[in-house]
């Protein structure tokens, strides 16, 4: 595998996939120079030079793959920070536009709206983390035929979540959910015309990385609020100033403190 992400960039604008043999690297990048002096500029994939509009709507290739190899994780979407979150949705997003350009898949499978549906985004998420831990370079060679056989089991289970939710190819709505026993009704939820799915992509995107910004603000005040009556009681415990001009910053200990806890 070349080190150089340029070079694995001019790789996949060949056509080249992760899983095939790789070619001689040496002198690369020199005779993709000289091919498209001669030629013309290079389709990003096989699929674009016998169908344009397939390949317009085909994703980044360096969005599929992080230029620098990393252990393949399952991903928990609850729990990702705001940054690995948006890297996150932006590369699931890159895979599923590959999925649907590469095996048809229908919008009775694979909706447009899936990113505002989480029963599908955790299906796709974990079917790209099969497809990364199957197509790894270290990964067995029976191991991409293992990968279509868990691409036909998540479609039937795709077909079956959009059944329930209920998204289609040009109206969404959030997916019905039952009321429980104690709980307030919940109203029908309004369809929604889908008009510019990317651009509704990216909003959701933005939206959901400033939610996670925030939660990690409120949990990082609550930290400094236990920190603050923490440091006061100790404070008070040894009959210390409890506030005043001379009161630390954030992560800084007084030299008194620091002494009491030295004698301590």
């Amino acid at each position: 595998m070349p080190n150089d992400p340029s070079q694995i960039s001019l790789l996949r604008m060949l056509g080249w996939r992760p899983g095939d043999p790789l070619p001689d690297v040496e002198g690369l990048d020199d005779a993709v120079d000289e091919a498209v002096e001669e030629t013309g500029p290079w389709p990003a994939s096989p699929t674009a030079a016998r169908d344009p509009l397939r390949a317009s709507t085909a994703p980044d290739a360096d969005l599929l793959l992080p230029a620098e190899p990393e252990p393949v994780v399952p991903i928990n979407w609850n729990t990702l920070d705001a940054d690995r979150a948006e890297q996150e949705w932006w590369q699931l997003d890159a895979f599923v536009y590959w999925l649907r350009g590469d095996f048809g898949l229908t919008p009775q499978e694979l909706p447009p709206m899936w990113h505002r549906h989480p029963e599908l985004v955790w299906e796709l998420s974990a079917l790209r983390t099969s497809w990364l831990a199957g197509h790894a370079e270290d990964a067995h060679p029976g191991a991409p035929l293992m990968w279509l056989r868990d691409l036909g089991d998540c479609r039937r289970r795709l077909r079956d979540w959009v059944q329930r939710c209920g998204t289609t190819l040009t109206e969404d709505r959030p997916t019905r959910l039952t009321t429980w026993p104690g709980e307030e009704t919940a109203t029908s939820p309004t369809p929604v015309t889908v008009t510019d799915r990317a651009a509704d992509f990216a909003v959701f995107v933005a939206d959901d990385v400033d939610r996670r910004r925030r939660i990690e603000a409120d949990a990082q005040a609550e930290v400094e609020l236990a920190r603050a009556e923490r440091i006061a009681r100790l404070r008070r415990s040894w009959g210390l100033p409890t506030t005043g001009p001379e009161d630390p910053a954030p992560g800084s200990v007084t030299s008194d403190v620091a002494d009491e806890e030295d004698r301590s």
